[in-house]
Formats: structure tokens, sequence, C-alpha cells
């Protein structure tokens, strides 16, 4: 069965080009540009693994995967973000992330981290 994604990430191109990306690789991707947009698709359908940016415009990606794991604590989260620190990984990572991603994002690297997150493989760091 085709596997859900969906992407939390306000720079439209970016949006774009992982969605791109993700649907050749056989995925359904939905794609939103806030938390809010994204807590309303959630509220429609299951996803198997989100991808969230950490900036977002209103409700941030931190408090957005604390909202979601409240919810369902078995949902993967996999969060990217441009302004990368050793804070804000650990963050994440507390908050629930299942691995963290830095931009540029590289289509390798989200395809497989993706993969690994569907199937549960701890990230290799």
């Amino acid at each position: 069965m085709e596997k859900k994604l969906i992407i939390v990430e306000d720079e439209e191109t970016l949006c774009e080009s992982l969605k791109r990306v993700l649907t050749r690789e056989g995925y359904a991707v939905d794609a939103v540009n806030s938390a809010e947009d994204a807590f309303t698709m959630l509220e429609e359908k299951e996803y198997d693994l989100i991808i969230t940016d950490i900036i977002l415009p209103g409700l941030n990606g931190i408090k957005l995967i604390k909202r979601i794991k409240e919810k369902n604590p078995e949902q993967t989260v996999v969060v990217m973000t441009a302004y990368a620190s050793l804070e804000t990984a650990e963050e994440a990572l507390r908050a629930g992330a299942f691995d963290y991603i830095v931009k540029p994002v590289m289509h390798e690297e989200i395809k497989q981290i993706v993969k690994n997150a569907l199937t549960r493989e701890t990230p290799q760091k």
C-alpha cells in the first residue's frame, strides 16, 4: 500500500520540489505551508510520515511536533531547518522527531531519511 506523507513547509519552491521528488518515489504526498493547515489535514487523514520545517508562520515546528505527539505518540515526524544548531536539534528530538535535516535538503538525503523513517530505522549520525 502507498505510504502517505505530509510536508509542512512555508517556502513554496522547496515544498514543491520535495513533493515532486517524493511523489516520484511512489509516495502519496500532501503539502501545506503552516502548522495550522497541517492540523486540518491531520483531522481528515492519517499519514505515515510528517516532514516539517521548524520555522513556520504562526505555530512553529517544535510546537507542531509536541501537539501531534500528544494525540498520536506513534506518529513519525522528521524535522527540517535552515537554522541548524545543537539546541534546535536537541529540542526537535526531545519533542519526538525521528530525525533532523539541515537545509539545503539534498534529494538523495531526503529519500533515504524518508525510507528510514518509514521502516523506523534509527538514523546514522
